[in-house]
């Protein structure tokens, strides 16, 4: 059995405003990974430059 096929047993349409169910699953995909991206990167501290000691 095929993701189309469940999605239309599940949901009685493969489609949404015109747009197939594959459309709309990487569309969601991309989201996540720009949400995690933004988690992760958000999430690091700073690397502190080596500055030369000014004695």
């Amino acid at each position: 059995m095929t993701w189309s096929k469940i999605w239309m047993e599940l949901f009685g349409t493969d489609t949404l405003w015109g747009l197939d169910m594959g459309f709309w699953v990487s569309l969601g995909l991309v989201l996540l990974i720009v949400i995690v991206m933004n988690a992760v990167f958000w999430g690091m501290k700073p690397k502190t430059p080596n500055r030369p000691d000014p004695r």
